[in-house]
């Protein structure tokens, strides 16, 4: 794996070709990712272990969708068992990527109680206090937000343990941070444009129409968020080549000396 350092406007390629991966095959695309949501939807449902299930099965789950991606990517048969990929090889290396990622979650709530900072309630969002909270966690969640980006793509990919794959994610990240911040920027940019042209589009043909619209394009928005990472991470990190099977030696006979010589002796 070789960690490449890509140019400023790979930030804007990346939502376009994400836009182009998920043209190929919408259905499927948007199948998985939705696939993907709803699974980890469940899992938050259960009783007491929710959030740790859920944090789980997250980098399974988006390796899987990673996964679809490729092969779309890659023009290979597809399959509604490529959501399950991420489960079946280094799935211990993926639930232990989760549990951190749950650790640093609980760590940083107890680090905003320690602060006097309460948690965010979506009913008190007009409060002073809202903002104060949702800026104190995004300083604390956003350098670990940054080293987790693309742990399920190198565990998965490259076969890499988390230590390893926590520490190429974070070199990956910095060595293109630019990049990223004008990915960002670009997403954030079009995606709050197009939402408030949509809005305005649809409540002058009939009042409330804008809102269900705008709940569509975002469904729509998802898919192609998650194949424009896969893209990321194919820029950055590379994709690996498929392993060819060794023929076994019984397979292989001696040529006649008059073909082999010559040739030179295989490394």
């Amino acid at each position: 794996m070789r960690i490449r350092r890509v140019s400023v406007w790979h930030g804007w390629y990346w939502l376009i070709e994400g836009f182009a991966l998920w043209l190929r095959n919408p259905a499927f695309l948007s199948f998985i990712a939705f696939s993907s949501a709803l699974a980890l939807f469940a899992a938050l449902l259960v009783p007491y272990i929710g959030g740790l299930l859920g944090m789980l099965l997250f980098p399974s789950l988006t390796l899987g969708i990673y996964n679809g991606c490729r092969a779309i990517d890659r023009r290979r048969r597809l399959s509604p068992e490529l959501l399950l990929s991420g489960f079946r090889r280094h799935a211990l290396d993926l639930l232990l990527a989760g549990f951190c990622n749950f650790v640093i979650g609980e760590v940083v709530m107890v680090c905003s109680i320690l602060m006097n900072v309460e948690i965010p309630d979506m009913m008190a969002f007009t409060s002073p206090g809202y903002f104060y909270a949702i800026i104190v966690m995004m300083a604390l969640l956003t350098p670990w937000n940054i080293v987790y980006l693309f742990v399920p793509q190198i565990i998965g990919w490259w076969r890499k343990p988390v230590t390893q794959a926590l520490s190429a994610s974070l070199i990956g990240c910095l060595r293109n941070w630019l990049p990223l911040l004008v990915y960002m920027l670009c997403y954030a940019f079009f995606v709050c444009m197009l939402v408030a042209l949509v809005i305005n589009f649809f409540n002058l043909t009939m009042e409330g129409l804008g809102t269900l619209a705008c709940a569509v394009f975002i469904l729509v928005m998802f898919p192609i968020l998650l194949a424009s990472f896969y893209v990321a991470a194919r820029d950055i990190f590379g994709l690996p080549r498929r392993r060819r099977h060794r023929r076994h030696p019984s397979h292989s006979r001696a040529r006649p000396a008059q073909e082999t010589q010559g040739a030179e002796t295989p490394l």
